[in-house]
């Protein structure tokens, strides 16, 4: 803890860094990973450099590609190329890697280890309560009177509502897996990452934010998506519905945005996605894109085959629950 938060120069108050959350990130039972997560280089008995496993697995219809994201990574500039031989060391447990975003330090490295800008990752938000937004914010500058009229404009412009047969269910916890709950890329016809219980229920004891999950149901199941609430703001943390017709996928979004939009307290609803697939369906459902990140991959083997449609969201990094300020 003392190390991270020296290093990203943050107080005691961080959420992202206090024990119960390292708890989680570093040591909770994983489905996808045996053991710790949480993987440190030492120089003379201190660390040097660290780095945190988010293991996941690719499916792309013919097979399985065991894969991990590393968040936390830091490294001590007392001790030069901790921080690569940190990452070669993991690149050695699982070969295929990927990276969403990152410091600018972090884009700069991963090139120079062997990743490759493979996708983009785009960010929307949808505001649903503009004037208390506003009064939340912040920050306030010049540009806030006119960021509010636009929230007013885009929110009576005429979005996707979820359609009738569509309903959204809370369970407390995923069971065994319902024929058509959980992705399959035979449908969606992309890269996508693999869901089970085990690996949603882990997502859902995240101690840093509030996370719900639903069940999508069209008389019989049809999907699932995950909620995580931060501050004002509610995220649509993963989202899957069992069909290839866009206008699907935003019925699905808008199910989410119905269920956010029932709390008081939201203002805002943000998500994330990386396939025209599902940013098609996002921008359909009445989200702005606000803002985009790379997707660096590093596949040696072309386990992947060098494919760039990988269909991730805020799962696959800490994306769903990461607050700056801490709060």
């Amino acid at each position: 803890m003392r190390f991270l938060r020296t290093v990203f120069g943050v107080g005691e108050s961080h959420r992202m860094f206090q024990a119960d959350v390292l708890r989680w990130k570093c040591f909770a039972p994983h489905p996808f990973w045996e053991g710790s997560r949480g993987y440190a280089l030492r120089y003379k008995g201190e660390i040097a450099a660290f780095g945190c496993v988010v293991p996941c697995r690719f499916l792309s219809g013919s097979d399985t590609v065991v894969s991990c994201n590393v968040i936390d990574w830091a490294a001590s500039k007392a001790v030069p190329g901790a921080g690569i031989m940190l990452y070669r060391h993991i690149q050695g447990l699982v070969g295929t890697m990927i990276n969403i975003g990152g410091t600018e330090d972090a884009r700069q490295v991963l090139p120079r280890i062997g990743f490759q800008a493979r996708a983009e990752i785009h960010h929307f938000a949808r505001v649903l309560r503009p004037w208390r937004h506003f009064r939340v914010a912040g920050w306030k500058d010049w540009k806030s009177p006119l960021r509010l009229a636009r929230d007013y404009r885009e929110l009576g412009r005429p979005a996707q509502d979820a359609a009738h047969g569509l309903t959204a269910r809370r369970v407390d916890n995923f069971c065994s897996p319902t024929a058509g709950t959980f992705p399959d890329p035979s449908v969606t016809q992309q890269i996508i990452c693999a869901r089970t219980s085990a690996s949603l229920n882990y997502f859902l004891a995240c101690p840093a934010t509030q996370m719900e999950a639903y069940l999508l149901e069209r008389q019989t199941p049809a999907g699932y998506f995950l909620l995580s609430r931060v501050g004002r703001q509610c995220r649509i943390a993963d989202l899957w519905i069992h069909s290839a017709d866009p206008q699907e996928w935003a019925e699905a979004y808008a199910a989410a945005a119905a269920i956010a939009r029932a709390d008081p307290h939201i203002t805002e609803v943000a998500v994330a996605a990386s396939a025209p697939l599902q940013i098609g369906a996002i921008q359909k459902a009445g989200y702005r894109r606000t803002h985009s990140e790379p997707v660096f991959v590093s596949d040696p083997d072309r386990r992947l085959g060098g494919r760039n449609d990988l269909a991730v969201s805020l799962l696959e990094n800490d994306g769903f629950y990461w607050s700056g300020n801490g709060g």
